[in-house]
């Protein structure tokens, strides 16, 4: 493979993410403006939950080790947004080396995949983590897309990683934006994981919010208050994922990881209900940890270690 060089990777606007850019038609871009003026507040505070973490500052690094290599790279998005990335290659890494791209949960860092990391390093993959744009630049659902096409055009063009050893995972947040990415390139046929994963902010709210114990008129009665007071809302400012919709237009297998006892993400709103190879994970546990631990923490069902069991479905072909 072609060592990446030292300068910082600039992104470009191309066909497939014209869809991103909220500066494509004169049009487009008066009613972006004008949007981002008149809901400048409530964007602001949907930002905070949404991505709420400060820019990562970056650091320059590279270090070699005995059967791999571990290096950063910054990454400018089209619309001029630094991102920090960190690439660990293995040794004798080519074209055809199985390459995967990781998308952070909710507010992280791309800390949260250390281990996660080397489990994928033992199995000959290279790994590819970066953290999203922070707060004051997150104003749309596109925006966080936008970070993860340009990671993928860092593998594909600086790297130089085959279109169909490039693959995705993404916990939570992560997997929905991985799914966006993955159906914007048609030419893209690796692989796809998501990690209980919801198939939209509306799904999840609808669901969440309803109350469902007291039967079904209670629950549409209620599912439509959290509708028409959040999820319309959300829907309307750019704050939202069309999971079904990527998972149509993506090319490749793609896997799908749930928790029966999913502590944030109801089973109905799940991307997992979509069709896909699924692993569940252990029903005996319950609490937080049901969705917030790492994929490294987590059992199946049959009580084997979830995180070998993907990244053997990612190495192998």
């Amino acid at each position: 493979m072609t060592s990446a060089s030292v300068h910082n990777f600039q992104a470009s606007w191309n066909e497939q993410n014209v869809s991103l850019n909220p500066k494509a038609t004169i049009c487009r871009s008066i009613l972006s403006k004008m949007k981002n003026i008149l809901f400048y507040l409530p964007n602001s505070l949907i930002a905070t939950c949404i991505n709420p973490r400060n820019a990562t500052q970056f650091s320059l690094y590279e270090n070699s080790f005995f059967f791999s290599r571990s290096f950063s790279r910054q990454i400018i998005t089209p619309d001029h947004v630094p991102l920090q990335a960190r690439i660990d290659t293995i040794r004798g890494s080519n074209e055809e080396t199985p390459t995967v791209i990781l998308f952070n949960p909710l507010g992280t860092n791309d800390g949260i995949y250390n281990q996660f990391r080397i489990t994928l390093l033992k199995k000959h993959c290279n790994v590819v983590s970066f953290d999203h744009r922070g707060l004051g630049t997150t104003w749309r659902t596109k925006d966080l897309v936008l970070d993860g096409d340009s990671v993928y055009q860092f593998v594909t063009k600086e790297l130089k990683i085959s279109t169909a050893k490039v693959h995705f995972f993404g916990h939570s947040l992560g997997g929905a934006i991985a799914a966006q990415v993955k159906s914007l390139h048609p030419e893209s046929l690796g692989k796809y994981v998501g990690d209980r994963t919801f198939a939209s902010f509306f799904s999840l709210i609808t669901e969440k919010c309803c109350i469902a114990r007291f039967g079904y008129i209670i629950k549409i009665v209620s599912s439509l208050f959290a509708r028409i007071l959040i999820a319309f809302p959300l829907f309307l400012l750019g704050w939202d994922f069309n999971t079904k919709e990527a998972f149509e237009k993506m090319q490749g297998k793609r896997l799908t990881i749930i928790h029966p006892n999913d502590f944030l993400i109801p089973s109905l709103a799940s991307a997992a209900q979509y069709k896909s190879r699924r692993i569940t994970l252990d029903p005996s546990i319950k609490g937080p940890t049901t969705h917030f631990a790492s994929i490294d923490e987590q059992r199946t069902e049959k009580k084997q270690e979830a995180s070998i069991l993907v990244a053997d479905f990612l190495a192998k072909d």
